[in-house]
């Protein structure tokens, strides 16, 4: 199988070492020299390309790929014009391109904060954060057949709750945890890629949704981390995302059903 990872961050860059790992022949772009130096000895051609500054990006040794994974952020930080400008520069790039499964990463931030039991169609458009909404839609309306997957908060291998919030005071512990473990997105894209899904969008999130302060703590005795300092009440907001489309879609068990695990 041939796969394309644009934007090869940290859940990209291990969803390509998994792959690598099973015999495929994995691409990636990335928006430093450095980075791309770290794919290409892990074994991915790898290539420098950054669709905020490049209008002319250029192209791939290959235009033809089985799967493209499409993991190209969208901050809080970044204005509405910069997102709209960066998706219609990879729009250009990928339309160069010739593919059979598309997958972007999103986030559940595109949800409002409100204590309720999200679905993927739980909210209206406009309801929906407006950056993070530009980038799905720009995508979606120039590639149909994409899936969208909203991923909770990322974590595993070096990535942990607890060492966030050592000695300080913790604002969110009585906030709901929408979370998934990073081996869990790879399996689910494996398991989308051989049920050959099209036009799809998923909440990638585990299925229990403790409080992170109950995270945190289980996170700081596993790994070895002090605790926050104290955990204030200001904010409880009950956000609970459901991924049960994901899961009844693909027959999928989760590898870690709750944060408390990982």
């Amino acid at each position: 199988m041939k796969v394309l990872i644009v934007g090869c961050g940290w859940v990209g860059t291990y969803v390509a070492s998994q792959l690598l790992r099973e015999g495929h022949d994995l691409w990636g772009t990335c928006t430093t020299a450095e980075k791309a130096l770290k794919l290409a000895r892990m074994g991915l051609r790898s290539h420098v390309m950054n669709f905020d500054r490049d209008d002319r990006v250029g192209g791939l040794d290959e235009d033809t790929f089985d799967v493209v994974i499409i993991s190209v952020p969208i901050t809080h930080k970044d204005a509405p014009e910069t997102v709209k400008a960066r998706f219609e520069r990879l729009v250009t790039f990928l339309e160069k391109l010739s593919f059979r499964q598309s997958l972007f990463f999103g986030s559940v931030g595109i949800y409002p904060k409100v204590s309720a039991v999200i679905a993927e169609d739980t909210f209206d458009p406009h309801e929906l954060d407006q950056k993070l909404w530009l980038g799905e839609s720009r995508l979606r309306s120039a590639f149909p057949e994409l899936n969208v997957l909203r991923l909770g908060g990322l974590f595993g291998l070096e990535r942990t709750m607890a060492k966030h919030f050592v000695g300080r005071v913790c604002e969110i512990g009585y906030q709901t945890a929408n979370f998934v473990h990073v081996e869990d997105i790879y399996r689910i894209i494996l398991a989308m890629v051989n049920k050959k899904v099209q036009g799809r969008t998923y909440n990638v999130v585990c299925p229990e949704h403790p409080l992170k302060k109950d995270v945190i703590a289980v996170s700081a005795a596993k790994y070895g981390y002090g605790l926050p300092s104290s955990f204030t009440v200001t904010d409880q907001t009950a956000k609970i995302v459901s991924p049960e489309r994901l899961i009844a879609d693909l027959d999928y068990s989760f590898v870690y059903r709750s944060p408390l695990q990982f």
